[in-house]
């Protein structure tokens, strides 16, 4: 009697593969090693199977009546729930073009014909691994964030309740000696916690939720004039003087208006918030190639900034020059929203105290 190696099972692989003798041996492979494996003859089939259960691991010949691998993986790829599942092709065509297509039509790897059971076994062990790590990673930061955000929410009752004790307090006659002042102290203090929290649980709701793109014909010169026309009122108390440049002719692309208007509000915000008093900040729009440059003559970023500027909750060296509120997400959320409208974003600094220049770049405009 065979002896199972494994007790428990490891994992599920669907196996998509017309040839019944090839699905008969890897098969049997898996099997010996404690997977599970699902069996699909076609393209078709695979797409069906994965709607009633989604696999770790796809095998996917290329060679199958109807849709081929290079189809069949494409398909995968617009699912939602197939978007991380790792997709090794087997084929027994070894040329480089035929390697290069697999891999550029989303799959991970690529074994030939006739495989070698242990080559092959350690490529399904290496990729089920590394998809065990992302989603362990995917799990840890969900579950961070969703605590950080009850936190806050917490904190928030707690804070608003001394906040709205010290009112009380502020309110009542023949308060002793210094009572009066610190009762002030204590309103200021617990009023900026309550804009901070405030401002975190914005900021992590806009990281957290995907809106869907909306694309649109856009007049970028428009959209441009009124982002500057909304932090105008927050620039005039810091006395900042914020320019608009622009070319004298409408500047269309096709783009999601309501995304583009959080990363103009959010580099413009920023751009004032780290400003000292006096100083300009300066949006161009130019349409040959079609691009927004953002400039300004705050505190600029060091090179310790620049390795660390989109990743979230990243506090950098600059701070809020009018004790405004900071939560590290801003520009993490302007990242992720560049990349879901393919802008290309780039920013430049020649060091602390040097101001900074974001540029972005629009679709078909990239390469200039």
């Amino acid at each position: 009697m065979r002896m199972q190696l494994f007790q428990e099972k490891v994992g599920t692989i669907l196996i998509v593969d017309d040839e019944v003798k090839n699905v008969q041996v890897v098969g049997t492979m898996l099997s010996a090693f404690g997977y599970d494996f699902m069996i699909a003859q076609d393209g078709e089939q695979a797409l069906q199977r994965v709607e009633s259960q989604v696999p770790d691991l796809v095998l996917l010949d290329i060679q199958m009546p109807g849709m081929d691998g290079f189809e069949t993986c494409k398909a995968f790829g617009q699912l939602d729930y197939m978007a991380d599942v790792p997709i090794i092709f087997l084929s027994a065509n070894n040329e480089k073009n035929y390697i290069v297509k697999a891999l550029e039509s989303g799959g991970v790897d690529y074994v030939t014909k006739p495989f070698n059971k242990a080559e092959l076994l350690a490529r399904v062990r290496t990729h089920m691994e590394l998809k065990l790590v992302r989603d362990e990673r995917k799990l840890l930061q969900r579950n961070t964030d969703r605590f950080l955000e009850i936190m806050a929410h917490d904190l928030k009752n707690w804070v608003g309740s001394a906040n709205f004790s010290a009112k009380l307090l502020k309110g009542m006659d023949g308060l002793p000696g210094k009572a009066p002042e610190i009762a002030d102290t204590i309103e200021d203090s617990t009023g900026h916690a309550l804009d901070f929290i405030g401002e975190f649980l914005r900021s992590a709701r806009d990281a957290r939720t995907e809106v869907e793109l909306n694309e649109e014909s856009i007049d970028l010169r428009d959209l441009c004039l009124k982002a500057v026309s909304l932090i105008e009122a927050d620039a005039v108390r810091k006395k900042i003087k914020v320019e608009c440049l622009t070319c004298d002719e409408t500047v269309t692309v096709r783009s999601d208006k309501k995304s583009l208007q959080r990363i103009l509000d959010n580099l413009l915000t920023n751009a004032v918030k780290f400003s000292p008093e006096s100083k300009t900040v300066t949006l161009d729009l130019t349409d040959n190639p079609i691009k927004i440059v953002i400039r300004d003559e705050g505190p600029g970023f060091t090179a310790e900034d620049m390795e660390k500027l989109f990743k979230p909750y990243e506090r950098l060296s600059a701070k809020p020059t009018g004790g405004e509120i900071s939560t590290g997400l801003g520009l993490s959320i302007v990242k992720q929203l560049c990349d879901r409208l393919d802008i290309r974003i780039s920013v430049e600094s020649s060091g602390a105290g040097q101001g900074a220049q974001f540029t972005l770049r629009f679709g078909d405009q990239l390469g200039a």
